[in-house]
Parts: C-alpha cells; structure tokens; sequence
C-alpha cells in the first residue's frame, strides 16, 4: 500500500514538472511534490470509496493537482493537456513494458518515463512551443529599462562564452542600458565592418551567432550588469539585438522557456 503512494506521488511529480518544461512555464519543485502528494492520496483513496473511482472523482482529483502545481497561469489548460498527453503515453509504454518484462518494477517504470517525455517532447522541439510571460528589469552602465518577455521554449540562444541564456530584444529597447556615446554609436548607420564597431562600443559588446528561419547571422550583443525577472535578482546576462521590434503577445523581449 505504502509502495503504491509513493510510486504515484513520484510519477504524478514527474509527469507534471514535465508538462512544464514541455509548455515552457516556471517549475515550482513545492508546489509540484504537494500535487504529487495529492496525486498519491487520491490512488488510495480511490481503492476504498467507489466515488472516488468515479470519472468525476478523477477530473476533481486532476483539477486539484493542476491548482496545486500551476495554478495563477493564465493557461492553465496548456499544462493541463500536455499532462494527459504525457499520462497517456507514459500508461501505453509502461504497460508494454511490464509485459514484456512480465512484472511491473522501478527500473521498468522508469525507463517508461524517460521513453515517454522523450516522446513527448519531439512535437514540443520543433515546433518551439510558446510559454508564459514575465517582466525583466535591467540594469546597465547608462541607466534601466523594463521589458515584458515571451518565454519561448523554441529560444535555443546562448552566450557562447558562458552558455547562459541571453535576453533578445531591439536596439530601442535595450538602449537605455548604455551611454549616451555608446548609443550614438548603435544609433549609426553607417557602412562599417562589425568588428569596427564592436571596438567604437567598448568592453562588453561582442557578436553572437544567431539563426532564425531567414538563415543564420551575428548578431550583435552587449551586457546588463543585473537582471531582475519578476522580481528576481539573476546577475548579468547578455542582450541580443534584434534587428526588427519585437511585438508579439504584448511582450518585447523573448527568453528562453526555463527562463534565465
């Protein structure tokens, strides 16, 4: 009995941190193992009170784990529908697999879960699933400036230097982060090798390989000295200018889905 609760509240834990990652939002590693723990309770109470056992029993016992481990997201259905996507291919291959085994034991339940996030997660890779927003304030030499991010689990953009995810957004944007030199340099147009500008901007400026669906390019890029996302101290990061405005979903930034 003991095993069944635990074996439950672990792969209702997992499955549920998956859909997060697959939908690009915030994981809460608390609010995550209390779903778990209510997913756990309900696969044992469900084996003493038929009720429980019932359709309504299991979309009341779902809607609890949900608010337990998402709730606030303004989409709460997206982690809802990637957890039953995930529920139903996680049930399919550990059921092939105990058969084949002949028995159901750890090792095979998790191996199940691995073969069906990697599953799960192919339609999510290509396709760069859209995830949630937050509010970015950054901090550089010249000054501050806010900026709402889409989180875009289709964002694969790192710093080549220190592989951390990088903020992108325009050149308008991001220029009150830098001097009023260094902005009229970025302010420019005038026909120059990247390199030379590179060196006009000073420590801090560098390029970075970017590739879009138009082909591949430098992107240029400079440095906030502090990050705060939705009020979070974070440290540096790079800034990537894009070359267009960013407007999509009423935000002008785009970060990856685990955020920064």
């Amino acid at each position: 009995m003991d095993s069944l609760f635990w074996l439950e509240l672990i792969a209702d834990t997992v499955l549920l941190w998956a859909a997060g990652k697959l939908c690009g939002i915030r994981r809460r590693p608390f609010r995550l193992l209390l779903a778990g723990v209510i997913g756990g309770a309900y696969t044992l109470l469900a084996l003493f009170v038929p009720l429980a056992a019932t359709l309504a029993g299991k979309a009341a016992s779902l809607a609890l784990m949900l608010l337990a481990s998402y709730g606030g997201e303004k989409r709460l259905w997206r982690p809802a529908l990637a957890y039953l996507f995930l529920c139903a291919v996680y049930g399919g291959v550990a059921a092939a697999v105990t058969l084949a085994a002949g028995k159901a034991t750890a090792r095979a339940l998790v191996f199940s879960a691995g073969v069906s996030l990697g599953v799960c997660a192919l339609p999510f890779r290509f396709s760069g699933v859209r995830g949630g927003k937050c509010k970015l304030l950054l901090i550089g030499e010249g000054g501050r400036t806010t900026l709402t991010a889409l989180q875009d689990t289709g964002d694969r953009l790192t710093d080549p230097f220190s592989g951390k995810p990088v903020i992108i957004s325009s050149e308008g944007q991001l220029a009150p982060l830098f001097t009023e030199e260094q902005r009229n340099i970025l302010a420019q147009t005038v026909n120059e090798a990247p390199e030379t500008r590179l060196e006009r901007l000073g420590k801090g400026f560098t390029l970075i390989p970017l590739r879009t669906v138009n082909g591949s390019t430098l992107a240029r890029a400079g440095k906030a000295s502090a990050v705060y996302q939705d009020g979070q101290a974070l440290g540096p990061c790079r800034v990537v200018f894009s070359r267009e405005k960013i407007e999509c979903e009423g935000c002008d930034a785009i970060i990856g889905g685990d955020g920064i």
